[in-house]
């Protein structure tokens, strides 16, 4: 791992995102920063180096529907649905596992965003947000990785 990227991971994550949202004039500051972090960061390092940071963090430090949130939020807001990575459904599922799988019951509704950006960005799904038929929260791929991670737990 690079220090360096990891501690700008830290930063970039290390504040609770709707705190944020939600300070105001008191946060826009912080929030403007942090956006540009991002950006250059990915500019910097590349989005393969980049994810890999951002997921050991998620992994590291998100355990809790609260953590989970934040962090999916910074996740959206830093643009990082938009990319292609290599098993967004074995990502995703540790944060639908967190929320067990149903992210509006904890008023997540940036899950939607994350999980249809990701699986369009990776070629898996197309046109999510004009398919009424389509929730992340039934897609049996979803379930079946949800359910392969809770197994590794036992």
């Amino acid at each position: 791992m690079n220090k360096q990227l990891d501690s700008i991971t830290c930063e970039l994550f290390g504040h609770n995102a709707i705190e944020v949202l939600d300070g105001g004039d008191e946060t826009d500051a912080l929030y403007d920063a942090l956006i540009e972090k991002a950006h250059n960061a990915i500019d910097v390092y590349g989005w393969d180096r980049i994810f890999e940071s951002w997921c050991s963090f998620m992994y590291e430090n998100c355990h809790t529907v609260e953590e989970a949130l934040s962090f999916a939020t910074w996740f959206e807001i830093y643009g990082g649905h938009n990319h292609k990575i290599a098993e967004p459904y074995k990502f995703l599922a540790y944060l639908y596992d967190i929320f067990d799988l149903d992210p509006v019951k904890y008023n997540a509704q940036i899950m939607d965003d994350v999980s249809y950006g990701l699986l369009e960005a990776s070629g898996i799904k197309e046109n999510l947000w004009s398919d009424d038929s389509y929730t992340t929260e039934t897609d049996p791929e979803l379930i079946k990785a949800v359910e392969a991670l809770r197994k590794t737990r036992e």
